[in-house]
């Protein structure tokens, strides 16, 4: 299983649309919110790989989408937020114990604009950064998660 995540697209899709493109055989997409309706114009452009998404602090308007939500793929239980709700722009501790309540192999979040990835073994905590408003020096990036045979593989790309 092979999963491509973003966050922050913050209306401008042109990096991720290249990043989708450039990966081929893409089994799940995930956007983390800011603007989940970039994720709903992505998952039209590409039909047929399914897309899991949430909404961001900067979304507005937002009906019956939810701000969290819990997957789970190949066995593995993947815990979806934003992270505005767990200041993660100032530490990791309200998020890495929402985590561990929820019983999460990963847990994935957004916000700061700066990728990350830290593996608190066996958690995997990890950040896409932004395609198209990186910051703090960071490049436009996105992650990619592979998952086979219960072992979990994530992986920080540049745009």
């Amino acid at each position: 299983m092979k999963i491509l995540v973003f966050s922050d697209t913050h209306g401008d899709t042109g990096r991720a649309e290249k990043a989708i493109r450039s990966n081929r055989g893409v089994d799940l997409i995930i956007h983390l919110g800011d603007y989940f309706r970039d994720a709903q114009k992505l998952s039209a452009l590409f039909p047929n790989i399914p897309m899991e998404y949430i909404y961001g602090n900067s979304d507005f308007l937002i009906g019956n989408v939810p701000g969290e939500k819990m997957i789970q793929v190949c066995g593995k239980r993947i815990f979806m937020t934003h992270g505005h709700k767990y200041s993660v722009k100032w530490d990791r501790k309200r998020l890495l114990s929402k985590a561990r309540e929820q019983n999460a192999d990963i847990l994935l979040f957004g916000h700061t604009h700066i990728p990350e990835l830290i593996v608190n073994d066996p958690l995997y905590l990890l950040n896409p950064g932004s395609t198209s408003e990186p910051r703090a020096d960071s490049k436009g990036s996105y992650a990619i998660i592979e998952i086979d045979n219960d072992h979990i593989r994530p992986k920080i790309c540049r745009v």
